[in-house]
């Protein structure tokens, strides 16, 4: 059996359309997001209840909310022989508290030591309505969701990610007793 081999130099009409480029690239970009140094997704909470002598947060106490890190973080990367730009802007962090609810926050802040025992997070905070303890801790979920845009020849584009972590957080009551 004869076969026959033929080359051809690519023409005007076996080069990629832009829209095939665009698809090319965006796939280029997805495979790349796994580069950026996207902040730590821990949750944080405060006041931290490391802190206390309890070592737990209080059922009825307002808890701020947040995660750590840069809002925009930006790379440059070469792969494929291309240079992509990518810049990731974070859009908000979803809390899943463990108690089967979950707060979603466009804004959050650290809690500063300045704040007043017993003052709620003015953008994103929960609070406890019933105990961990003593069967366990709660298993707070963080997800902090971006928006990852990228250019690269010319073209540019987005695309959405996410980053999860986990913390486990005692939740238990505090009561007051007054002796006379």
């Amino acid at each position: 059996m004869n076969q026959a081999f033929s080359c051809t130099t690519p023409t005007e009409s076996t080069k990629p359309s832009r829209a095939q480029l665009m698809l090319d690239l965006s796939a280029m970009a997805r495979t790349l997001i796994v580069r950026l140094q996207l902040p730590d997704p821990t949750p944080q909470f405060g006041p931290d209840p490391e802190a206390n002598e309890w070592k737990m947060a209080a059922v009825g106490y307002p808890l701020w909310l947040w995660t750590d890190g840069p809002r925009t973080v930006t790379s440059r990367v070469r792969a494929y022989g291309i240079t992509f730009t990518l810049r990731a802007t974070w859009l908000s962090t979803t809390f899943d508290m463990g108690d089967g609810h979950t707060v979603t926050c466009t804004a959050t802040r650290a809690y500063p030591r300045t704040a007043r025992p017993g003052t709620a997070s003015p953008d994103c905070g929960y609070t406890y309505e019933k105990a961990s303890l003593p069967k366990g801790s709660y298993t707070v979920t963080a997800t902090t969701n971006w928006r990852i845009g990228w250019s690269a020849l010319g073209a540019s584009g987005s695309l959405p990610g996410s980053y999860t972590a986990t913390r486990a957080l005692a939740v238990g009551e505090l009561n007051a007793l007054v002796v006379r």
